[in-house]
């Protein structure tokens, strides 16, 4: 019998690698919601199975049609629980979970956060930059003009920036970032909390370099220092 509070949505905040990072109440919420959401069934179930948990899995991503909201909106309304997780780290923060969330928000549905692991507070921690704020802008755009019309919109912005970026689109927007910054510090995480992590710091050219040698392999979260 589930043991939580019926017809509420978890935000289960999942590992970005190494899958003990996972936190004690995200198990027992795992272990107690009657489904789960997911981007990726194959990704989650491994965690699932990891944990020795068996749940219904249901699949939500950016190209999920209108039908499967509508069900898993039903499904809380009735009165059961899920969990909403993201291949890694916190759901809805450059997420499609985001959209499922808007959608039960308006049906006054619960929305509980079981927070956790997240790649931005990671890089940020490690990056041996000192700041009071910062400003997270996730992935921009894979097309070049609108990508560096983004990052000369931001160049005013005097703050930490934080960004994602895929190992295919990497080089191509350091390339940008020091055309538009300069020679500004910078810190990227790559693979963090998994075997191969490894930490790029210096200016922006420089890290470019040093990515360049390595190869770009992984998923990346970048910091410049545009102060």
């Amino acid at each position: 019998m589930n043991t939580h509070e019926q017809g509420v949505c978890y935000v289960v905040s999942t590992p970005i690698g190494n899958l003990r990072d996972i936190t004690l109440r995200a198990i027992d919420t795992l272990k107690n919601v009657d489904c789960v959401v997911c981007e990726d069934t194959r990704v989650t179930l491994k965690l699932l199975n990891r944990l020795e948990i068996k749940k219904p899995l249901i699949s939500y991503h950016a190209r999920s049609r209108e039908q499967v909201v509508k069900k898993i909106g039903n499904m809380v309304r009735e009165g059961r629980s899920i969990a909403l997780v993201t291949d890694s780290g916190t759901p809805a923060v450059s997420d499609p979970g985001a959209g499922l969330i808007g959608h039960l928000v308006r049906l006054n549905v619960k929305i509980v956060p079981v927070p956790g692991p997240s790649s931005v507070h990671a890089v940020l921690a490690a990056s041996g930059i000192s700041f009071a704020e910062y400003s997270f802008q996730g992935f921009v755009s894979n097309k070049r003009s609108r990508r560096k019309k983004m990052l000369s919109a931001l160049k005013t912005r005097r703050t930490v920036l934080v960004f994602f970026e895929s190992p295919h689109r990497v080089l191509s927007f350091l390339e940008d970032a020091r055309e538009i910054y300069g020679p500004v510090r910078a810190c990227i995480g790559k693979e963090m909390t998994k075997k191969f992590e490894k930490f790029y710091r210096g200016d922006i050219g420089e890290i470019l370099g040093m990515i360049t040698q390595d190869g770009a392999k992984g998923e990346y979260t970048i910091v410049i220092d545009n102060r």
